[in-house]
C-alpha cells in the first residue's frame, strides 16, 4: 500500500491475467531464492562502494521521482519491468527481485499481527491463492501440505488481509501472536 510502484504492478498484472486466460502469454516462474541472492549482491555492492546501488534501477524510486520532479530516460526502466510483468512473468519485481520485499519479510517473521491458517475449516478451495499477491505463502493451504492444524501464514505475507476476504470457510484469519497467552 505504500509503494508508488504497486499500483503499476496491479494494472500490468491484471493485463497478464486477461492475456493468460486467452492462453496468449505463459507465467514463467522463477526460483524465490532469486530474491536473496539479489539482496546479498545488493547489501554489498552498497558496502563496498557506500551508495544504495540499488536505488539506481528500483521502480519504487524510479516512480516517485517521476511524480514529484518529473519523468527521467529512467521510466523507460519502469517501462521495461512492466513489459516483463505483462508479457513473461507475473509480477517479476515483487516476487524475485525487490530486496525491500526481502527486509520486510525479516521483519514480519517476528511481527505480532499474522494471517493464520486454521485446517480444520479449510476445504482446499483455492479462493485465497487466486487473489494473493505473494502466493507462495499460501502454499500451506494446499491438499497435505499443512504440517499442523492451526499454522501462521510465512513472513513473506503482507497482510493485506485479500485471502482472509475471500476464505469461504474462514480458515484464514487475522489474529495477534501471543495475546491469547496475556489474556
Amino acid at each position: 500500500w505504500a509503494c508508488p510502484y504497486h499500483l503499476l504492478a496491479e494494472g500490468a498484472e491484471a493485463i497478464h491475467l486477461w492475456l493468460h486466460a486467452r492462453g496468449w502469454v505463459k507465467d514463467h516462474p522463477f526460483h524465490r531464492g532469486l530474491r536473496v541472492v539479489l539482496w546479498v549482491v545488493f547489501m554489498g555492492l552498497a558496502f563496498v562502494t557506500g551508495y544504495t546501488v540499488f536505488e539506481y534501477i528500483n521502480p519504487v524510486g524510479i516512480v516517485s521521482r517521476a511524480l514529484i520532479y518529473g519523468p527521467t530516460v529512467a521510466v523507460v526502466w519502469v517501462i521495461f519491468l512492466l513489459g516483463v510483468e505483462i508479457f513473461f512473468s507475473r509480477r517479476f519485481w515483487c516476487r524475485y527481485v525487490c530486496p525491500i520485499g526481502l527486509t520486510y519479510g525479516i521483519a514480519g517473521a517476528v511481527a505480532p499481527v499474522q494471517v493464520k491458517y486454521d485446517l480444520s475449516k479449510c476445504l482446499h478451495e483455492g479462493e485465497c491463492r487466486k487473489v494473493c499477491l505473494v502466493p507462495h505463502v499460501l502454499e500451506i493451504t494446499k491438499m497435505g501440505y499443512a504440517s499442523d492444524t492451526e499454522e501462521f501464514i510465512g513472513p513473506d505475507c503482507t497482510r493485506c488481509g485479500l485471502c482472509v476476504d475471500v476464505c469461504p470457510q474462514d480458515a484464514l484469519s487475522f489474529t495477534v501472536r501471543g495475546l491469547d497467552k496475556i489474556i
